[in-house]
């Protein structure tokens, strides 16, 4: 009022707060899309301030029982993230009022559900059990068919080696659908994790990933003079594995070339199968590319075996 009136956009404050931390990256939009954004696994959240923003924290510090609440619709899959990004938002939010605070209003996408630590660990658990069991495995047992005698006798047949390294596959296969079927009792039955979509397709999932894991072994036993060179190889993968499918940090957090390196790492792509089946309750739709890929590497993994066995055979 008069040339002593002052502007307040408090909203735009935070905003620019939010801005220069360098925690998290902003895209602005509407709320709405944001909310759907978190949903297809765009964002990792959504933030709003009601349209009044500004007017009602000013009567409110004038003495009015008023709240205006910041709205935050979040994916709590995944702590780490979730902690992040709530920290630089309050981060903002002290930086902008100081010690007096905003109410915030945190909505969970993805049925409403603040996941507990077990239920986010145990998609990647089961990822990482079927990736350590199944190789380790297939592998022994391949290797042993070599050791024991059994191999060069097969030499003898007329089978080709895609007959005879299709044969072991479809053994290890039916093995590993029975491991597959224990793990996911033992995370589901014994400790209860959340499966918010389709078991059928979560077992589909977990029968693809225990597939390419029979066909690395399949790929790497041509490689392995005996058991003990068979062992040592499960734990380097299982390791790699570890560090950059994001099971222990967020990929998103590593560097860029990092982040690139990851994408070739098979238990990345299993981890998302399994937690957006079981945490947010996704369909074929929502993970089409991932079973594409893992698919893919499946089969690529047991064309590597095919051609590197023929050069074996030929010693």
């Amino acid at each position: 009022v008069g040339q002593n009136s002052t502007s307040f956009n408090f909203g735009n404050k935070v905003l620019s707060s939010l801005q220069s931390d360098d925690r998290v990256k902003l895209s602005q939009g509407s709320f709405d899309s944001g909310k759907t954004g978190v949903d297809n696994g765009t964002y990792y959240a959504a933030i709003t301030f009601p349209a009044n923003f500004s007017e009602v924290l000013i009567l409110r510090n004038a003495g009015q029982s008023i709240n205006a609440p910041v709205t935050i619709y979040i994916d709590g899959t995944n702590p780490t993230i979730e902690a992040t990004v709530l920290a630089a938002l309050q981060s903002s939010l002290q930086n902008t009022f100081g010690s007096g605070g905003v109410v915030l209003n945190e909505q969970f996408a993805f049925g409403g559900i603040q996941f507990s630590s077990l239920d986010v660990s145990i998609p990647a658990v089961i990822s990482l059990v079927l990736t350590q069991t199944v190789l380790l495995i297939s592998l022994i047992v391949i290797v042993r068919e070599t050791t024991s005698g059994v191999l060069s006798r097969l030499y003898a047949t007329p089978l080709s080696a895609f007959e005879r390294l299709l044969g072991y596959s479809i053994a290890l296969l039916l093995l590993g659908m029975g491991m597959t079927g224990i793990v996911l009792f033992i995370g589901l039955g014994i400790f209860g994790a959340v499966v918010q979509g389709s078991f059928a397709l979560l077992f589909l999932g977990a029968v693809l990933y225990a597939s390419l894991n029979i066909f690395l072994a399949v790929f790497l036993s041509n490689f392995a003079g005996n058991e003990l060179q068979a062992v040592q190889m499960v734990p380097l993968i299982t390791l790699t594995s570890m560090a950059l499918s994001g099971m222990l940090i967020p990929v998103d957090s590593f560097p860029d070339w990092v982040q690139t390196v990851a994408r070739f790492v098979p238990m990345y792509y299993a981890n998302r199968v399994f937690e957006g089946i079981m945490l947010k309750g996704y369909g074929i739709g929502n993970l089409a590319q991932q079973f594409t890929i893992l698919s893919g590497i499946a089969a690529l993994f047991f064309v590597l075996a095919v051609m590197t066995v023929k050069d074996k055979m030929a010693d």
